[in-house]
């Protein structure tokens, strides 16, 4: 399964997301291993909604729609999912670590 494919099935996640007043405003894919795509890929997500909560707590959203719209082969594929800002930074708000 290479990026193309996994964004494909990704779609559903995204459109769960927008449904549950947690819209995507960009989402990209990345190898979790360099140059090895039989692996599995990090998942970037930008949202506006994060920036007003824990990245943990975001990332617990996130692994729920996740797991609510995806099967155990597309979930292998997902090595970690990464928050990160419009300038494509992790979202680490240290006042709202935990």
């Amino acid at each position: 399964m290479d990026r193309r494919e996994l964004k494909e099935l990704l779609k559903p996640f995204i459109a769960k997301c927008a449904d549950y007043g947690k819209p995507l405003s960009d989402l990209s894919i990345e190898e979790a291993y360099p140059g090895d795509n039989s692996t599995s890929y990090i998942i970037k997500v930008m949202a506006p909604w994060i920036n007003d909560m824990s990245c943990f707590s975001a990332i617990d959203i996130l692994f729920d729609i996740l797991w609510e719209t995806t099967d155990e082969e597309i979930r292998k594929k997902v090595f970690s999912i990464q928050v990160v800002n419009d300038k494509e930074e992790l979202q680490l708000n240290p006042e709202l670590m935990y």
